[in-house]
């Protein structure tokens, strides 16, 4: 056999030249190994990957030859050629290195698994077999398990010692030990530092022959790991360990208890701090790991409101990572020189804090999956996303092969031969300069994305100008005629009226109580907006109502720098204010109402059903578990949804009809999502209710049904629930069957108060809905809640004809499916079979008359579209008398609750003719949609009297042939 050195140089004539020599010198050691020299002569796909493996990593080669057997185990156990398992590394290293070893021992046996896992890895990225998400990963999940082992063992002695660390109240006190940066985010590169932050559950002191603070004996512990972690001995070190993310950095003490951070983060925490923490992750198995996120750093990180006010502190902190760039030169620099990958990670991390707190979805800390949900919550164009993903990709890919050559932390492109012909082989480039160009092409890409996003804005639109004499008009630099002249020359018909509304905002209290930096915001936003004004068909208009959201935001300044960072958001918030008082009225009230005007479909298209349904649910999940989160959840939805349907109202792009569609199915959504929750409050004190009927006992339901505008699919902004409540439960034992068990009654009364108290509590933002319960049986004076079968019996015996007319207009909405379909059922009985016909004409004549009586009409010269003679309750009633006087003989007219279609099953049945149908059902649609625009501009529902005569003249004669004065006959 030729003698080993000339077969490893033989073997490596397939390398590059300036490779061979230090590849030859490794091989020939490796193989004085029998085995592996058996193995690689026989097989020359692993001697291939193998020379690969030592030419680019001579870290690897050297691993290999000290540890000769690391490579045999590796393959012995396939583990080369298969994905490491969920939880895999922290059970072997668990089972090689326990709390019963010497130190000695345990730091050997540490740095031994961490050189064996990093051959794997490198092994398994070299051969194609990974990727380099799965890399990161592993080397993420290396490093878990590493720190979850030595803490174990460290904390094993410091109990032997001390004791187990209690709370005041006695009860146990763990350490949590949280990762932060790529080691958080499972994106470790081969050879970074792990950045770690120690916080304990508690203060306290230990139970042991020897007590200690809590303070002193976690410092102590964490000092330990460090130290177990870092310390070089003749294996090496497992990880260097930066603990300056703590608490005031490195003055602060190395462990922090979990009130003092929160207290920390809320008086001191700064925005680099919260873009740290985005990647925050618990390592080790702590009881108040959820604690942790749920109640300090995601209220920290991620706040409430969208905060554009972030992007000028991330700009601030990139331009101090750019200088020291380039005061280090460092252009060869792949993580911070321009277009690395520290500006990918700036794009994804700035627009998760901005947008984190409305849209959960963004709070998890893997790169390459917030790219992906910010293309799906339209943050980020998908052709954007993609290219930053892949140029992510190839700079991890590289970063990993540059850092594997010599297991050293570093960024930079080598600048020697030998270091470069390693990196073209890892790489597979043609040769340097081909990779070369394919580093600056992925890296000029990413810098492109970074200069239009972060340093621009998170939807890539150029920041607002600041036109400079609409500046000096603001500041009042500019005043009297010369103020007057740039603002009509920026568009203003009455220059003086415009000027005098902007000093009234100027030297009012609230400009003079903002603080500095809340008012340079608005110093900055105040010229777009005057010109943004200035756009409007209706200059002035526009103008005051900005201004009115402006004053109701306050000092909330962030949402100038929402402003100030979003064109498209301030030009449609300005068209808004143009378009309707009721939307000023309603961004005033809501200012979390602005976020949905950062999405440009707001203008385009209303959510349908699905969609609603959806974005309740979402919101509801983010909330979690508290009741209180759950209600501002389930208001701001609604107003949220409320508001878009108004501007695709007002935008003309939703019919009428589709706008009572879509505020029903609001009104629907939110009383099934209220009753879940009141059902879930009381069931989990006093059980579910039930009841037992021939000797099987049954849950007992619920179910919520609507009236009048709601009943009838016609539902308008602010308009009243008219709703009724009734349950199935019947027989014996009607109780709930909990701890604190409760009669069936009385737990469904309460139900139905704490729905009513959900729906119409009062808060700073107003309420719910307001909720009208009088049209339920005997009225006030009767029960809140009914069971079915008392409810059909006074629908039989004792309701009056304006109740069956109520009736008509009536449809379950919420709850239980059968209850919903008994009570459609109970209807239809009731409408076919048990009005009264001997008296229905007088009855609804009298009805009507009455109400005209006691609601005041228009004044001279004007219309009242509801309640005057011609209008739309005349026609309500008409269609309700010719549904209930025919409905015994033609059951399928009851089968709708809206007028509409109660006109067209009239017409279809041969009881109205189709013409007049028609018309009828034209007039109302047009009362109504007139209705809509006045309740938008915040007006009262009256018009000019000289609107629609022809169609008012038709209602009213129809009205005198079905409802003739006394003594005359009717026509119909």
């Amino acid at each position: 056999m030729p003698a080993l050195p000339d077969v490893a140089e033989a073997w490596c004539e397939v390398l590059p030249a300036p490779l061979r020599e230090d590849v030859a010198r490794s091989l020939s050691a490796l193989l004085e190994q029998p085995a592996l020299a058996a193995r690689l002569a026989n097989d020359p796909d692993l001697r291939a990957l193998l020379l690969r493996v030592i030419a680019t990593s001579p870290y690897a080669a050297e691993v290999m030859v000290r540890y000769p057997d690391l490579l045999e185990e590796l393959m012995a156990g396939e583990r080369l050629a298969r994905p490491e398992p969920p939880g895999g590394l922290r059970t072997a290293l668990s089972s090689l290195a326990g709390t019963e070893l010497a130190e000695a021992a345990l730091l050997r046996q540490l740095r031994r698994f961490r050189h064996r896992e990093l051959l794997r890895i490198i092994w398994r990225d070299l051969a194609g077999s990974a990727d380099v998400t799965e890399s990161l990963r592993d080397l993420s999940l290396l490093a878990d398990a590493c720190i979850c082992v030595a803490l174990d063992w460290a904390e094993c002695q410091l109990r032997a010692r001390h004791g187990h660390p209690r709370n005041a109240q006695g009860q146990p006190v763990g350490l949590g030990v949280l990762a932060m940066g790529k080691l958080g985010g499972h994106e470790l590169n081969f050879s970074s530092d792990v950045d770690l932050v120690f916080v304990y559950s508690d203060a306290g002191e230990s139970d042991g022959e020897r007590p200690v603070a809590n303070e002193e004996y976690f410092r102590r512990l964490a000092q330990r790991l460090i130290d177990l972690l870092s310390r070089q001995t003749a294996d090496g070190f497992v990880y260097r360990v930066d603990a300056r993310l703590r608490p005031f950095g490195s003055s602060g003490p190395l462990a922090v208890s979990l009130p003092a951070l929160e207290t920390y983060l809320v008086r001191h925490g700064r925005d680099w701090e919260r873009y740290a923490y985005v990647k925050a992750r618990v390592v080790n198995d702590w009881a108040d790991a959820a604690s942790l996120h749920a109640d300090v750093l995601r209220p920290f990180i991620y706040r409430r409101y969208l905060d554009y006010g972030v992007f000028s502190s991330l700009r601030a902190m990139k331009a101090l990572i750019e200088a020291e760039v380039q005061r280090g030169e460092f252009r060869d620099n792949i993580k911070l020189g321009a277009g690395g990958i520290r500006e990918i990670e700036f794009i994804a991390q700035s627009i998760q804090l901005v947008r984190g707190g409305t849209l959960p979805d963004l709070r998890q800390p893997g790169l390459l999956a917030v790219l992906q949900r910010l293309v799906a919550h339209g943050c980020l164009p998908a052709v954007d996303a993609a290219e930053l993903q892949e140029s992510y990709r190839f700079l991890r890919l590289l970063e990993n092969r540059i850092q594997a050559m010599h297991d050293r932390q570093t960024h930079d492109l080598p600048d020697d031969g030998l270091g470069r012909s390693r990196l073209v082989l890892a790489m597979q480039a043609a040769d340097w300069a081909a990779l070369e160009r394919e580093v600056a092409r992925q890296r000029e890409r990413v810098s492109r994305h970074f200069r239009a996003i972060v340093f621009r804005t998170a939807n890539g639109e150029a920041a607002v100008s600041t036109d400079g004499r609409l500046s000096l008009v603001w500041t009042g630099a500019l005043a009297g005629e010369d103020a007057d002249e740039a603002l009509e020359g920026a568009g203003y018909q009455d220059p003086a009226a415009a000027r005098e509304r902007l000093g009234r905002l100027r030297d009012s209290a609230l400009y003079a109580r903002m603080d500095e930096h809340g008012r340079q915001r608005l110093d900055a936003l105040m010229p777009a907006i005057l010109a943004a004004a200035a756009r409007q068909p209706a200059p002035l208009p526009a103008l005051d109502g900005v201004l009115r959201v402006i004053e109701a935001i306050g000092r909330r300044s962030a949402y100038f720098a929402l402003l100030s960072e979003n064109p498209a958001a301030l030009e449609r918030l300005t068209g808004l204010c143009a378009m309707s008082d009721f939307l000023v009225r309603q961004v005033a009230q809501h200012p979390m109402l602005l976020d949905e005007l950062l999405d440009p479909r707001v203008f385009q298209a209303a959510p349908d059903r699905d969609e609603l349904a959806a974005d309740l649910a979402a919101r509801l999940a983010a909330a979690g578990e508290d009741i209180e989160q759950q209600l501002n959840a389930l208001r701001f939805f609604q107003r949220a949804a409320t508001f878009r349907i108004a501007v695709t109202d007002l935008s003309g792009m939703l019919p009428l009809m589709k706008v009572s569609d879509r505020l029903t199915d609001i009104a629907e959504l939110v009383l099934s999502a209220a009753l879940e929750l009141a059902w879930r409050e009381l069931a989990q004190r006093h059980g579910e209710p039930g009841c037992r009927m021939a000797g099987q006992r049954r849950r007992s339901e619920f179910a919520i049904v609507a009236f009048g505008k709601l009943g009838g699919l016609e539902l308008g902004y602010g308009s009243d629930l008219d709703l009724v409540f009734l349950h199935d439960s019947e027989g014996e034992e009607q109780q709930t069957d909990g701890a604190q068990p409760l009669e069936n009654s009385v737990f469904f009364g309460r139900l139905a108060r704490r729905v009513i108290s959900i729906l119409t509590m009062p808060t700073p933002s107003g309420r719910l809905y307001e909720v009208d319960i009088r049209l339920r049986p005997s009225g006030r004076s009767g029960l809140l809640v009914s069971s079915l079968v008392a409810f059909e019996r006074y629908e039989y015996e004792d309701a009056w004809t304006w109740e069956h007319q109520a009736l008509l207009r009536s449809r379950a909405v919420a709850g239980s499916a059968a209850v919903c379909a008994a009570f459609e059922a109970l209807r239809t009985r009731v409408l076919t079979g048990h009005v009264r016909l001997d008296t229905l004409r007088e009855d609804v004549a009298s009805m009507r008359q009455k109400m005209r009586d006691e609601l005041a009409g228009a004044p001279a010269g004007q219309f009242d579209i509801k309640q005057d003679p011609g209008g739309i309750t005349d026609i309500e009633f008409i269609v309700q008398y010719l549904v209930l006087a025919n409905a015994h003989g033609h059951p399928g007219l009851v089968r709708w609750s809206d007028n509409i279609r109660q006109l067209e099953a009239l017409a279809a049945h041969g009881l109205i003719e189709a013409g007049l149908a028609q018309r009828l059902a034209e007039a109302y649609r047009a009362w109504r949609s007139r209705l809509h625009r006045l309740s938008l501009a915040g007006v009262p529902g009256r018009v000019d009297a000289g609107e629609m005569v022809a169609e008012r003249a038709e209602v009213t004669a129809l009205w005198q042939s079905l409802f003739p004065a006394a003594g005359a006959a009717p026509l119909l």
